[in-house]
């Protein structure tokens, strides 16, 4: 029986101590610094705050502070405002259902106080003085009357001092560092009536002042370093849902979705389904792995949103995300056809017919089904007839595209009459037959037809050639005749610092100029025939897409670089360049796929051609 209490003791069953509640909360609510900053600021527009200061150091880990002129906190309530779920903003079950504050949960400052030391200073305008309080793990430390003008002050240090696993698990600096500007720059956007700074590192990203208050210019701000005539503006306002989209021409697309934000009643939100929404709106417009930058504000009865779906409230649950997501990829469609970058379709003869019979130019369009788009059945919503009539068909959101095929395999028949070469003909023997659809050499050898990708030869040669220069510092470059001052966004700044040495040994000439801009004076050879400005800012959003798939930095930047100078589909290729191409493929170490793992030469043999044509 001793034995048998020893191997299974009583285990009883009890509260847990507050302190350790709010810590456990702490891993749900608080995953980084960038969290800390999102719940700071979101209080203080609750606060009806009209102009927010943040303050971040060392990527927040060290110090994040958050100054307002809000409402402020009455001075016997400060202290409760750090208890478990103690909330102004809602007070019964029935106002989740009508929610309109970002806040309502009551978690965040407990959680925050038990994993920093924090410090609140609050004045509202009817208190005599303000009061302070310091919280340190969860632990009141100190609450005293003190000096400060109407709003409220925190300082967040030592972010996760006494939770030292969840600290080891924290990014670079870089990384955390584009979190928070993330999540500022969402924030900002949010709520473009309230001016706001933002300091990182000793960096001010960017300061934007109450002239910057209509959605588009602070957009233009943000994302495209205030060109607002790169963006398009796509609307619609129903009594169901109000959409306002500003989003960027296909030209000026990134590789990666981080530069487009999606707005619900001025939440930011994380939607896989609106995001795909938004870039089959482009249909072709858009490569494969592109995205627009933008912001869209979608505003909709509170009651269809679910919010309370996970701790960080950047995930939501809609009542139809279907017909939303149907009703922003026509909204997107329609406004870039509408601005010269779609195509309109043209009325062909049977068209014209109905027009003579009665129908409008309008009902014969729509009528048209866009070949690259597959259209599913109609669905029962009266939004979608209100707004494009009765034979509109949407597109569901059930009918994304399939993930693409992997990139290490090529895409080939079920007959496998296609496949890549196994050994590298000799093409100097072969006869040249020509050029296929702008992109495709073949050569005849044998009794083999050898499909060889241009493109693909030429960026495996380049790349090559660019990671050597990287390995050993010494890429050629060519000087620009006057130099180039590139204005990055903020997020895109932070990822450039990182990047500064490759670029350099790449053969990029570089140096900061200003708080967010960069001066560029000389690039690689292989690219000075382009844009320096273009392929400076789509190198980054490149490597930036590497990045976040796992890819080395240096391989990103040279896999960027031999993308961008390699021959395009359509460029012309004579007959001694493509002989003279392949014989440098095959003085390269990998020379049967590009750098992003695509086959160069495809193979058909006569036998198959026999086999398919019936001659065998």
């Amino acid at each position: 029986m001793v034995e048998d209490s020893m191997v299974n003791p009583t285990r009883w069953i009890r509260p847990l101590p507050e302190r350790l509640i709010n810590k456990i909360a702490a891993g749900e609510v608080i995953e980084r610094p960038a969290a800390v900053l999102k719940e700071l600021v979101e209080n203080s527009l609750d606060a009806g705050s009209t102009q927010i200061d943040i303050i971040v150091e060392k990527s927040g880990t060290r110090r994040i502070v958050v100054i307002d002129n809000g409402c402020g906190i009455n001075p016997d309530q400060i202290e409760i405002a750090f208890a478990r779920h103690a909330t102004s903003k809602i007070s019964n079950f029935d106002d989740l259902d009508q929610l309109r504050s970002f806040g309502f949960r009551g978690e965040a400052l407990p959680s925050i106080g038990s994993v920093s030391k924090t410090r609140m200073v609050s004045k509202t305008a009817e208190a005599d003085t303000a009061m302070e309080i310091i919280i340190e793990a969860g632990v009141v430390r100190s609450l005293k009357p003190a000096s400060a003008p109407i709003g409220t002050r925190v300082e967040v240090e030592n972010l996760f001092f006494n939770t030292p696993a969840r600290r080891k698990f924290l990014k670079s600096e870089t990384t955390e560092a584009q979190h928070l500007t993330r999540n500022a720059t969402a924030l900002a956007l949010s709520t473009p009536e309230v001016a706001f700074s933002y300091i990182i590192n000793n960096r001010k990203l960017f300061s934007l002042t109450p002239r910057e208050n209509d959605p588009e210019t602070r957009v233009a701000r943000l994302l495209l370093a205030g060109s607002a005539d790169q963006l398009f503006h796509a609307e619609t306002a129903t009594n169901e849902l109000k959409v306002q989209a500003y989003l960027s021409f296909p030209l000026f697309c990134r590789r990666n979705q981080y530069g487009l934000y999606i707005f619900i009643n001025n939440r930011y939100i994380k939607s896989p389904t609106l995001v795909h929404a938004v870039t089959s709106g482009y249909a072709e417009l858009l490569e494969r792995g592109s995205y627009p930058a933008g912001a869209v504000f979608l505003t909709l009865n509170p009651a269809e949103v679910d919010v309370n779906v996970h701790p960080t409230k950047a995930e939501v649950r809609l009542s139809d995300e279907r017909r939303i997501h149907d009703i922003l990829h026509h909204i997107v469609r329609r406004s870039l056809r509408e601005s010269g970058q779609l195509p309109t379709p043209r009325i062909v003869a049977g068209e014209q017919k109905a027009l003579s019979d009665g129908h409008t130019a309008q009902e014969a369009l729509r009528r048209l089904q866009s070949p690259s788009i597959p259209r599913p059945a109609s669905t029962n919503t009266s939004l979608l007839r209100e707004l494009y009539g009765k034979d509109e068909k949407p597109i569901a959101a059930a009918n994304m595209p399939l993930p693409p095929v992997s990139e290490n395999e090529p895409i080939i028949s079920d007959r496998q009459t296609i496949r890549p070469d196994n050994g590298l003909p000799d093409f100097d023997a072969a006869i040249f037959m020509g050029r296929f659809s702008g992109v495709y050499l073949l050569f005849a050898g044998g009794d083999q037809l050898y499909i060889v990708d241009q493109h693909a030869a030429h960026e495996r040669i380049i790349y090559e050639e660019t990671m050597r220069n990287v390995e050993d510092g010494s890429g050629v470059s060519q000087n620009l005749l006057f130099p180039v001052n590139v204005d990055l966004p903020a997020d895109q700044y932070a990822l450039y610092e990182n990047a500064a040495a490759v670029l350099k040994a790449a053969g990029f000439e570089t140096e900061p100029f200003g708080p967010s801009t960069v001066m560029l004076s000389a690039v690689p050879s292989v690219l000075a025939k382009q844009s320096p400005e273009r392929v400076f800012m789509g190198i980054l959003a490149d490597v930036e897409a590497a990045r976040k798939a796992g890819s080395d930095l240096k391989k990103g930047i040279a896999q960027s670089i031999a993308c961008r100078a390699s021959v395009m589909a359509g460029d012309r290729v004579t007959e001694e360049e493509a002989r003279a191409l392949l014989r440098q493929l095959a003085q390269t170490k990998s020379r049967h796929s590009c750098p992003h793992g695509r086959p160069v030469i495809l193979t058909i043999t006569k036998y198959e051609l026999d086999s398919k044509f019936g001659r065998k």
